[in-house]
């Protein structure tokens, strides 16, 4: 070994309290690697822990520009994803079905706990978060199967298209 030692590293993990669109707490995340953080040498992304309260909803919202990738380790979600206004996929898993949701940028989606305790899901998402680049668009709950908030999303995702 000798001189290819490498030394032993520790990050903290950022922790983050998180919202619905009113303002209302359903739960936190916590960054564990990212690709922007200066600490992990390999990895183009960023991964992360979310835990939603029971009964909770984390979003509606989408990314005009990162890839998702959502698995349950601890607890039930539904993962809900919609195509279009009137066409969307629930995916449910969790408590030991294990399963793994990629999901595409341009999508607007939401993970649901429709368990009696705190969900853990993790996600990697590709490119990491960047706080300067305004990628997300977040979408009220109430308002996800109507006309207008699908023309606001068009007019979203026009921004990030190739010129």
């Amino acid at each position: 070994m000798g001189e290819n030692k490498k030394n032993i590293r520790v990050k903290l993990c950022k922790y983050v309290n998180t919202f619905d669109s009113n303002g209302t707490p359903n739960g936190w995340l916590l960054e564990l690697v990212s690709g922007k953080d200066g600490f992990t040498k390999h990895l183009k992304g960023q991964m992360y822990l979310t835990v939603a309260e029971p009964g909770k909803l984390k979003g509606y919202h989408l990314h005009a520009l990162a890839d998702y990738y959502v698995t349950c380790i601890k607890g039930r979600v539904q993962e809900i994803i919609y195509k279009d206004k009137s066409t969307k996929e629930v995916i449910e898993m969790g408590d030991n079905d294990f399963k793994t949701v990629e999901l595409p940028h341009g999508y607007p989606h939401a993970i649901k706990n429709i368990g009696t305790k705190p969900a853990y899901v993790l996600i990697y998402r590709h490119p990491a978060w960047d706080p300067n680049v305004h990628e997300q668009f977040d979408i009220d709950p109430d308002e996800i199967e109507t006309d207008e908030a699908w023309e606001n999303i068009k007019k979203f995702m026009e921004q990030f298209q190739n010129d």
